[in-house]
């Protein structure tokens, strides 16, 4: 059995943007319907990528081969995401998740979901939401590993989490990441630009 490429998980800034509209476009159907709910066109992708780094975002990739392959985004209208907020508890967000056809079934969901539920606990959130279809096993499956507790809503189905509380160690890890992440962020862009990809690559 071949092994699983390497796969670096880091946060994404706005730097990252465009990696991360282009994820979004890879995704066939069945995965744009497993993420949003229903068929959505390309151009909703793009314009959903250009509102996704705003003061109440945040958002996670998975890179293989220094490709962006997954996401796992985090909002809430009160988290605030630049700087840790421990004591600030009862804060909400809402979860969601996007790994390509190709790269499923190799731990990619489970690293995005571990990393995102870290960011929560340091930044005070409390319960995470997870909405998925119901139809939508794999994303069950992967919730249910972190323990998250299901029901069912129409044709829905909304995963509630609580958040652990954060330590100060916890706290300097998350601080120091986003110092790196921002960095790989800003080479990974202007490799980019130097270097595109073939369309479809």
């Amino acid at each position: 059995m071949q092994p699983f490429p390497q796969t670096v998980v880091r946060r994404l800034w706005r730097a990252d943007k465009a990696a991360f509209r282009d994820h979004l476009l890879r995704l066939d159907p069945q995965s744009r319907h497993d993420r949003f709910g229903g068929g959505v066109s390309d151009e909703f992708l793009a314009r959903y990528a250009e509102n996704c780094f705003g003061a109440g975002d945040l958002v996670f990739g998975a890179f293989v081969d220094g490709q962006l392959c997954g996401a796992g985004e985090l909002r809430s209208e009160s988290a605030i995401w630049t700087e840790s907020a421990p004591f600030a508890r009862r804060v909400h967000a809402e979860a969601a998740f996007s790994v390509e056809a190709l790269h499923r079934r190799q731990g990619i969901g489970e690293q995005l979901f571990a990393r995102l539920l870290r960011a929560a606990s340091n930044h005070g959130v409390e319960t995470i939401e997870i909405l998925c279809q119901a139809d939508n096993r794999p994303m069950q499956r992967l919730a249910a590993k972190f323990s998250t507790e299901l029901r069912f809503e129409a044709h829905e189905i909304t995963g509630r989490l609580i958040a652990r509380r954060p330590t100060p160690l916890s706290l300097l890890r998350e601080a120091s990441q986003d110092v790196a992440d921002l960095t790989s962020a800003v080479v990974d862009a202007q490799l980019r630009a130097l270097f595109p990809r073939a369309p479809g690559a």
